[in-house]
């Protein structure tokens, strides 16, 4: 009989937010889980329904199936021990503190950046639909006491705006106004004027267009 893991997690849309038992037949972090892309949807067990700005009218399923597609992020509330022996697979990565902005969050959290890769190029190389972040702190724009996550995935597809906390962002994108000025090439000189004919030479040159015809 195969083990089964078992995460609670709590999944959180513009409007809604659910929470629930996410069950994985392997052992991985929930935002590998979910960048396989192997369902739609994702299932929870013993799961909660409630509006994101009334989390008290909340209301009991046994089950639901939640598009992660309208997922603005996920946020793990617990997590089961990992299988003896297991590493993460991973390239050398820091962590870098940054804020992060969507259409119903701003988020504080520390984000995992690879060592030989400048920031701006992970975003533009990145394929996976969601970011895994740790120590998380979400501030909801309605307004309410933040939530602090030790680790959370945030769909980048919903990401509006982010920056990095204490220093600047290496190679970012510059604004046109900023931009090198470019300096057009030099016009070609004019062209020389034709030099003065001597009058007697004109006067001959008269006389045998006149003899020509």
């Amino acid at each position: 009989m195969s083990d089964t893991y078992t995460f609670t997690v709590e999944i959180y849309t513009s409007a809604l937010v659910f929470s629930g038992s996410y069950d994985l037949p392997l052992y991985r972090r929930v935002s590998d889980a979910l960048n396989s892309r192997m369902h739609r949807f994702i299932a929870l067990r013993e799961a909660t329904i409630a509006p994101l700005a009334r989390p008290q009218h909340m209301q009991r399923v046994p089950q639901i199936l939640v598009d992660w597609s309208n997922a603005l992020l996920v946020a793990t509330v617990s997590e089961p021990e990992p299988p003896p022996g297991f590493q993460m697979p991973s390239p050398p990565r820091d962590t870098q503190p940054m804020m992060f902005f969507t259409a119903a969050f701003a988020l504080r959290a520390d984000f995992f950046k690879r060592t030989d890769r400048q920031l701006v190029e992970m975003f533009d190389e990145m394929n996976d639909d969601f970011i895994p972040l740790t120590n998380v702190q979400i501030f909801p724009h309605s307004g309410g006491a933040p939530l602090n996550r030790k680790f959370v995935c945030l769909h980048r597809q919903h990401i509006q705006a982010l920056y990095v906390l204490g220093a600047q962002i290496a190679n970012a994108p510059v604004p046109s106004s900023m931009a090198p000025a470019i300096t057009p090439p030099p016009a070609p000189p004019p062209e020389p004027e034709p030099e003065p004919v001597p009058e007697a030479e004109a006067d001959d040159t008269a006389d045998a267009e006149r003899s020509a015809s």
